[in-house]
């Protein structure tokens, strides 16, 4: 075990808003009441006044508070899940002012084996670094995670129960690392004002986790207190302290920004001012709102190529919807979970998504300006806690939109959309007085619009034994669009009979009346489900870290009564002892029937199916990494498809990072609807690479790269019609016309993206955005479509985005 030296060890260290009746009934119908239980004694954290700690934030643990302070150490390795004591020690020390918290942690190890990597907020890659996480509430309801990398690259989220983690948060605190001589250090500064407290008397409970990553022990994982991944508890489990005399002030926080946006294809520039608002009136509540927002992306969405019928997921980017969003979280399933993306009342990109026009039949427009984003005149939010309640509200209202359209006849035309408003209501109860966690909330949406009213109420309930073995989370569902209604419901059981070892039951039930995409997200409605699932984690196997075993088995019917999606799977995965990685699955689909590839025109039956999987990734942590994958299957039709997959990542100093990814996909039988019940299979080919690279002045400014570019070429090859008196399956058919079927589809998005961190959450962004998608008659070589997906493009933009936090 490597030991600190003496001298280390001796350093001086609203608008239609409306208030659902229905709902609130039915939650406080159903409350139980409350048990107490008495807590044993807890320990206490050292609080400092903040003149007198006199902190500098730099990484260096040399300022003298730090010498008198007790250490914390204790940790086990949980990835692999051994829990065997650490290999080298961590002395983690903290305390508090009346402005929040401060931490240092000592990582000991040999200097020459130090890894650093500098990426992106939030991207995940084995390296050294410390994590630690706080439970806010001190009773394992909401928390907040922060994770430090050597090299100052910043990774947090917050935390739901028990370990629903939403990385997609980014909060105002701060940290910095410094190399050592025997090994490495950190320091943290975790203001008050960036986490709702409950309010109390005078005594407080919070519950801290503390977590290290040693990179050159390929990514192994070690924490105090222990709570690998193979547990159900994580967040309940936190360690608890207690901490007095702190009543966080009346805090105000306001980002003011000015962004500039010029079209590179029309000519015409955009400028903007505004501002978002942060006021937490009490320590239990915030209130926020944004004036004349600006939410131009500074990220690209990825690029997807879907001829489904299905809807894609895309997640939420925008600061303001982020912060104090997990309140309006009202199932695990809300945030993805599941084959076809998440169930969710609320999909905040929803706001101030496309506008609804009403185009007259003789009036074209531009695709890319019907699709663009509404502009919104502003939003507010409300959330907090008052006992064992919880609270959220949001408002939102869209400007008027307009575009260009021409008319057959040439004659230009400008065609305006009326804004849509946006409301939100959450109300949660919560306790954990007699063990385990039970609970259970309401929540209603309502979008109106001169076209459009819609709205959705759902109740909700969750249940974490005691014993932490069963966690089991349902949720009722109803909609009413223009007066047309619908219902659901969701239910999850999740069984740990022992460490390693889960079992799940998913069960769904959704008419085919229900709507709640309108503010919300679902793939499909008309479904009855109940699926399975199994894992099992082992750490113990001679000559592995880790081997893993997932069984799946998949139960998916419509309210007709006819099967839709039916499969089973097994996975294995092997973790090496040089963190190298080998994973296999097996899939085998029986009949089903597809009852929504013809949006109406009739259902077919779909053949059983098998398909294999192989896929082998090398330890991500070294400065060159491969990975390779192969996809074998079949089509709806039975023909082969053939999926393969190579990336390599280098990494050759810690500034500077390459990630190129490939895949290619040739179908025999891609099947695609053509209208009253017609298809045609095709033979396709496509490749989609995907390029990313990186580069740090410093931790702090980021020059980024992205490349994405899909082609697909089809050729039609067969022709077939559903029969629409009888379910069976499709009926080959001659060539019904002369035309050609054959398509192409190329779509390609570049970004270059300047970013400079003034402080935190204080940002410069100059971005550069380039975009294309060729007409689908573009038959040339993949080579030349590549090169005329650059040059054609459509989207053509340059901005620059500042913004500044002030405030507390």
């Amino acid at each position: 075990m490597l030991t600190p030296s003496r001298s280390l060890e001796n350093l001086s260290v609203v608008n239609h808003y409306r208030v659902w009746v229905t709902g609130l009934v039915a939650v406080l119908c159903l409350l139980a009441p409350s048990l107490f239980a008495q807590n044993a004694a807890l320990p206490q954290i050292t609080r400092i006044e903040q003149d007198v700690a006199n902190i500098t934030i730099d990484g260096f643990i040399d300022e003298a508070v730090w010498a008198d302070l007790p250490v914390i150490d204790g940790m086990q390795v949980i990835d692999p899940d051994t829990l065997e004591d650490a290999p080298y020690e961590t002395h983690i020390r903290f305390f508090y002012t009346e402005r929040g918290i401060y931490l240092s942690a000592m990582n000991f190890q040999p200097k020459e084996t130090l890894m650093a990597r500098m990426t992106s907020r939030d991207t995940r890659l084995e390296r050294d670094g410390f994590v630690v996480a706080i439970d806010a509430s001190g009773e394992g309801l909401y928390g907040f995670l922060m994770r430090i990398n050597l090299g100052n690259s910043l990774t947090d989220g917050t935390i739901l129960p028990e370990r629903n983690l939403n990385i997609q948060w980014d909060g105002p605190w701060l940290a910095r690392t410094q190399p050592l001589e025997n090994g490495w250090s950190a320091e943290y500064y975790i203001p008050w004002s960036m986490m709702a407290l409950p309010q109390v008397d005078d005594v407080r409970k919070l519950g801290f986790y503390f977590e290290r990553q040693v990179g050159h022990l390929q990514g192994e994982t070690w924490s105090n207190p222990p709570l690998p991944r193979t547990i159900n508890q994580y967040l309940s489990a936190f360690e608890k302290y207690e901490l007095s005399d702190i009543e966080p002030r009346r805090q105000l926080t306001y980002y003011p920004f000015v962004s500039g946006v010029r079209d590179g294809i029309t000519g015409e520039a955009e400028y903007k001012v505004g501002t978002e608002l942060y006021w937490r009136p009490t320590s239990n509540s915030l209130v926020s709102a944004t004036l004349n927002p600006d939410f131009g992306s500074v990220q690209a969405d990825d690029v997807v190529v879907n001829l489904t019928a299905f809807e894609v997921f895309f997640p939420e980017r925008r600061v303001f919807f982020l912060e104090g969003q997990d309140v309006f979280t009202t199932s695990p399933r809300s945030n993805g979970g599941g084959p076809g993306g998440p169930i969710s009342l609320l999909n905040t990109r929803r706001i101030g998504s496309a506008a609804i026009y009403d185009i007259p039949d003789d009036v074209s427009v531009v695709a890319t300006d019907r699709s663009r984003p509404s502009e919104l005149l502003g939003a507010a939010k409300l959330t907090g806690q008052n006992g064992n309640w919880r609270y959220g509200t949001l408002v939102a209202s869209e400007d008027e939109s307009q575009i260009s359209g021409t008319r057959d006849d040439g004659t230009p035309v400008t065609i305006s959309a009326v804004g849509r408003d946006f409301a939100v209501g959450r109300l949660l109860y919560e306790d954990t007085s007699s063990g385990g966690r039970r609970a259970i909330g309401w929540m209603g949406t309502n979008l109106s619009h001169p076209e459009l009213d819609a709205t959705t109420q759902a109740v909700d309930m969750h249940y974490f034994s005691a014993d932490n073995k069963f966690l089991v989370d349902t949720q009722f569902m109803h909609s009413d669009v223009n007066g047309d209604t619908g219902s659901g419901f969701l239910g999850d059981v999740t069984y740990r009979p022992r460490r390693g070892l889960q079992h799940g039951l998913r069960a769904t039930y959704i008419d085919d009346s229900l709507d709640i995409n309108e503010l919300g997200f679902l793939t499909r409605n008309d479904q009855m489900n109940l699926d399975y699932n199994m894992f099992n984690v082992e750490s113990d196997v001679p000559g592995l870290r880790q081997r893993t075993t997932s069984v799946f088995v998949t139960n998916q019917w419509n309210t007709d009564g006819e099967p839709v999606r039916l499969g089973a799977f097994l996975n294995r995965g092997y973790n090496l002892l040089n963190n190298d990685t080998v994973d296999f699955s097996f899939r085998y689909f029986p009949q089903r029937i597809d009852d929504r590839l013809g949006r109406g025109t009739g259902d077919f039956k779909v053949k059983g199916r098998y398909g294999l999987n192989l896929g082998y990734e090398t330890n991500p942590a070294e400065p060159l990494a491969l990975r390779i994958g192969l996809n074998l299957g079949q089509d709806e039709l039975g023909p082969a498809t053939t999926q393969m997959t190579g990336g390599v990542t280098w990494r050759p100093t810690d500034r500077f990072s390459t990630d190129l990814r490939l895949d290619y996909t040739d179908r025999e039988a891609l099947l695609v609807h053509q209208g009253d019940g017609a298809y045609t299979s095709f033979e396709s080919h496509q490749w989609a690479p995907r390029l990313e690279m990186n580069y740090f002045i410093s931790a702090w400014q980021q020059l980024r790269f992205t490349m994405q570019w899909t082609a697909l070429k089809a050729y039609e090859d067969r022709f077939w019609q559903v029969d629409a008196q009888n379910t069976t399956f499709l009926q080959p058919v001659t060539k019904p016309n002369t035309d050609s079927d054959d398509f192409v589809i190329s779509r390609l998005t570049f970004q270059a993206r300047y970013r400079w961190e003034l402080a935190p959450l204080s940002d410069l962004f100059v971005v550069y955005t380039r975009g294309s998608n060729l007409p689908s008659t573009s038959f040339n070589t993949f080579q030349d479509l590549l090169e005329r997906s650059w040059s054609d493009k459509i989207v053509d933009s340059f901005a620059v985005l500042l913004r500044y936090r002030f405030g507390s």
